[in-house]
């Protein structure tokens, strides 16, 4: 995004340079000259007139609020973005994010935003382009469900281009920690933002405001695999409820069930992208959804989501979309209902 900004600014220099060479050297002077005249008149007049004075630091700053309102509209690579209206009091806004073969999704109040996840590490600008649709210039909460690149990629290059106010991971044990460069890159933008980190434990919660909450309900046990350190939370807003599972696996989703939690939601994510080695029959029947949404891409090598998975959606006559045929997936709910919407 950087090297196509500096060629923009290149090209619009060089056209400038061209235009400046055509227009008369007299005409160039008589401008210069007038906007200096017209300065030290606005000099001498606020100098005499105290209330001009005020008068034009009003103008000023409305013209500073009218630059950042158009700042906020024009995206980094030059790309006009229509900024889509906020999230009223009392309502919650849940978006899975179409980062293709990954996940990413974004939780937000009219207090609160939470980035769950950030895709791939070539993702990282999809999601910030998002945010900036969404109105998000900070994140009070970032979640990487656990550390595989699918999953964190694109997490620093949002942290650098948005204001994070704390990060959450899912606790790994010392044998699992990886060495990756997607993960490096992660924890040097931690420290480059002084952002803090923290591994929640299960049944740790945060305020998303509005009455919404989020609480931890894995990693349970020790993990064998990264899949299985995935964070696991559960969004509870008014009578509604929501569950994420990143690529928790069978095992993590057995520690889950045997803990006596409450599993039962209105919406859930199926586990890794809709792989069958998640989102088990037991696991899928605790939690009941009467929605459901994937988040995979298009003709990927994986085979996500499993034949077994939409056979399970359909058995249980679950409204079911993927961001692989459907785009970015979005839930409303006032706290009572629950509505949805789709990108195509």
């Amino acid at each position: 995004m950087a090297k196509r900004k500096k060629k923009q600014i290149k090209k619009i220099l060089k056209q400038l340079q061209k235009l400046m060479k055509k227009i008369p050297t007299w005409l160039i002077a008589f401008i210069a000259g007038f906007l200096v005249c017209l300065l030290l008149f606005f000099c001498v007049k606020s100098i005499k007139d105290p209330e001009f004075l005020d008068y034009l630091n009003a103008k000023l700053e409305e013209a500073e609020q009218t630059y950042m309102e158009l700042e906020n509209w024009l995206y980094g690579d030059g790309t006009l973005v229509t900024i889509e209206p906020p999230v009223a009091e009392g309502e919650m806004r849940v978006d899975i994010i179409d980062v293709g073969q990954g996940e990413s999704i974004l939780i937000t109040t009219s207090e609160k935003a939470v980035l769950i996840d950030a895709g791939e590490n070539d993702k990282g600008d999809e999601v910030l382009e998002h945010l900036q649709r969404r109105g998000v210039t900070k994140l009070d909460l970032a979640i990487g469900t656990h550390a595989h690149s699918d999953h964190i990629g694109g997490m620093d290059t949002v942290m650098a281009g948005v204001e994070v106010a704390e990060f959450w991971m899912g606790t790994m044990p010392d044998e699992l920690v990886p060495s990756t460069q997607t993960y490096l890159d992660v924890l040097e933008q931690l420290d480059i933002g002084r952002i803090p980190y923290r591994e929640p434990k299960v049944g740790t919660q945060y305020d998303l405001g509005s009455g919404g909450l989020l609480t931890v309900y894995g990693p349970q046990g020790t993990a064998s695999d990264l899949n299985d350190c995935s964070l696991v939370c559960r969004v509870d807003f008014g009578e509604t409820s929501f569950l994420f599972s990143g690529d928790a696996e069978e095992k993590a989703e057995k520690a889950i069930l045997a803990s006596g939690i409450d599993l039962d939601v209105d919406v859930m994510t199926m586990g890794h992208h809709g792989s069958e080695t998640s989102s088990s029959s037991a696991y899928f029947k605790a939690a009941s959804p009467t929605y459901a949404a994937i988040s995979c891409g298009e003709d990927n090598s994986y085979g996500h989501p499993h034949k077994a998975t939409i056979q399970k959606l359909k058995k249980a006559d679950v409204l079911y979309r993927r961001t692989d045929v459907n785009g970015t997936i979005s839930f409303f709910t006032n706290g009572k209902t629950v509505d949805y919407s789709t990108e195509k």
